[in-house]
Order: structure tokens, then C-alpha cells, then sequence
């Protein structure tokens, strides 16, 4: 991932997707939306995801944004210190 990448993520709408292409920006968007609304998933989030994903990429593209929410979640819950 490049910095121009790292800094799109920061931006709020993101504006910035630009610099992704169709799969990164499909796969971006899909984990916002699984991280801030995951009842909201429907079958056609998986679908739009399976125009570049197959199945096995796609279960695990959930589990490691399901992971990583996971693990933000204990650490928010516990105030564990970042180190910068």
C-alpha cells in the first residue's frame, strides 16, 4: 500500500479512492461498511465483491475485517496504550 493509499483512507467520503483500483476500492468500501453498519450486508454487498473475489477470498476478506474489528474493539475497551 503506498502513502498516497494510506492517505486516502484518512479522508472522510472517501474522495481520495482514486488512487485504488476496482477491487481495492470494492474491497475498501465493503469493509467500511461491515465495520460501521454490518447488519446492513446484503447479498448484493457479497456479489458486488464477487466480481473480483472469488468465494474462498471473500470469506476470507470478512474474517480478517471481523478480526481486525475485534481486536480494535478490545483495545478501545481496555485503553490499551498505542505506542507511536
Amino acid at each position: 500500500m503506498t502513502d498516497e493509499q494510506i492517505q486516502a483512507l484518512k479522508e472522510p467520503g472517501g474522495s481520495g479512492r482514486s488512487v485504488f483500483n476496482d477491487d481495492e476500492r470494492a474491497a475498501v468500501e465493503f469493509a467500511e461498511k461491515l465495520t460501521a453498519w454490518p447488519a446492513s450486508i446484503h447479498p448484493a454487498d457479497l456479489d458486488a465483491l464477487g466480481k473480483f473475489f472469488n468465494a474462498e477470498q471473500i470469506a476470507e476478506l470478512v474474517l480478517t475485517i471481523g478480526t481486525a474489528n475485534l481486536t480494535n474493539r478490545i483495545n478501545e475497551g481496555m485503553k490499551t496504550p498505542v505506542d507511536v
